[in-house]
């Protein structure tokens, strides 16, 4: 029985208490799901039950404690809000194998461990390809399956699903069920509510640094489709694609595909690694590609002048950042108008950033940089932005004053957003474009996501 008590938990960052005296236990055997606001501390939490060596903390965390201090790397398996935080091997294979030989596992062990784990996550096509190369929700699957190889008694996970097409998620959702039917404890730390109905046996909330169980039936309203077009949308277009290919190495992404983008929101779904993320990279001309590409009149080209026009928020906010704070962030643009500096300050305050303007940027949770990063990406005078996975790691409130700032300046300003979580973009998107069978199809059909329909 490997359960997690916390006895007298505290816990201080600078001079930010984020714990005090927390008394709580997550059962054994059971399928907990934690929510709470963005930076409320519900990584911090996963981390100092994981047992991460530069967190020192007072109280008690206790896990099997006859095996605790021992063999805690065997009791608990975290898996990290961020993938790329994840990996110290160039590959799947090699991380699996790095990760089962430190725990000392015989080799013929781990070979079986590893195809056992590979089946379950169904990740045999990424074993081999760098990990680097991998998409964000192929990187997310890739690090469960880490950590299903490891077999660990509890299993902390830490928005694993934030990347992760509706498919797959209902499906991994499923699988770590059957894991707490086997005898795991499993916490799973997510802001996206789909699909976690008559599979979880609690629903935990984090507050000003209290933990306090919640009724189930709370999770009966969350939505299971969404409406990404909107009738009557005017079809004016600004971007033509023509006949364009694209590849990643040897493997073809997008084959000789003609589609048209009209004014307005767009919003691109798809599978985890067909392609989304490439094609945004292509169209704001950092990825290779065969074919054209217009964009008001003009065939897009690599130049300074473009990026006035148009800019890429990537999928991972601190490969965009270009300070060390969230002030250097935001006063990095000397140029944005009067207006756009107020609405930074609204959301600033709005947001609650206005205590961490001189943090770290690399200390914030994973909400809060993509909170920066859409701040100062939405600051810019622009004619097109494009935006991919905008709402991974942001709570309920956040997302809804992000849309309403995108619905804002949608009258005067195109986006095309890749997003696997649907549910912020419900009657808002104008438009709506599937990436499938190396295609780009427009969608009439309004309604999609409905994961009872998988």
């Amino acid at each position: 029985m490997n359960g997690i008590k916390l006895t007298s938990l505290s816990f201080k960052r600078q001079s930010t208490i984020i714990f005090e005296n927390l008394n709580f236990s997550f059962e054994a055997n059971q399928f907990s799901l934690l929510v709470g606001d963005s930076g409320c501390g519900k990584s911090t939490l996963f981390k100092l039950i994981a047992g991460f060596s530069d967190l020192t903390y007072s109280g008690q965390i206790s896990i099997a404690p006859e095996l605790y201090q021992n063999s805690k790397c065997k009791l608990v398996g975290f898996v990290f809000q961020n993938p790329n935080q994840q990996f110290t091997m160039r590959t799947l294979r090699r991380e699996i194998i790095f990760a089962l030989e430190n725990l000392r596992y015989p080799a013929d062990e781990i070979d079986s461990r590893l195809s056992e784990a590979v089946v379950q996550i169904g990740t045999g096509d990424l074993l081999d390809r760098p990990l680097e190369q991998l998409s964000g929700g192929e990187k997310q699957r890739a690090a469960l399956t880490v950590l299903i190889a490891m077999d660990a008694n509890v299993l902390l996970l830490d928005e694993p699903f934030a990347s992760i097409d509706l498919k797959s998620r209902h499906q991994l959702i499923h699988l770590l069920a059957e894991l707490r039917d086997r005898g795991k404890t499993i916490v799973v730390s997510d802001h996206d509510l789909v699909g976690y109905q008559d599979v979880i046996d609690h629903l935990i909330t984090l507050e000003d640094g209290y933990l306090k169980e919640q009724p189930l039936n709370t999770l009966i309203t969350a939505p299971t489709s969404y409406s990404l077009t909107q009738k009557m949308s005017s079809q004016v277009p600004f971007l033509e694609l023509k006949a364009v290919t694209i590849k990643n190495d040897s493997r073809v992404l997008i084959d000789a595909t003609d589609t048209v983008l009209n004014r307005g929101i767009t919003t691109l779904t798809g599978d985890n690694g067909s392609g989304k993320s490439t094609l945004l990279k292509a169209i704001v001309q950092r990825q290779k590609y065969q074919g054209r590409m217009i964009f008001n009149g003009q065939k897009l080209r690599k130049t300074k002048r473009l990026y006035r026009k148009l800019t890429l928020a990537v999928q991972d906010a601190e490969k965009q950042f270009v300070g060390l704070t969230p002030k250097d962030e935001f006063d990095f643009n000397q140029n944005i108008s009067d207006m756009a500096r107020q609405k930074q300050d609204e959301a600033i305050k709005f947001l609650g950033l206005s205590d961490k303007l001189d943090y770290s940027l690399y200390h914030l949770s994973e909400g809060q940089k993509k909170m920066v990063q859409l701040i100062s990406m939405l600051s810019l005078d622009l004619s097109f932005l494009l935006l991919d996975e905008p709402f991974t790691g942001l709570d309920e409130r956040a997302c809804q004053y992000f849309v309403g700032w995108i619905q804002e300046k949608a009258e005067y300003q195109d986006f095309l957003i890749v997003s696997h979580r649907l549910a912020p973009l419900c009657q808002v998107s104008q438009f709506h474009i599937e990436l499938s069978g190396q295609k780009l199809v427009t969608e009439a059909n309004d309604q999609v996501g409905g994961i009872d329909d998988i």
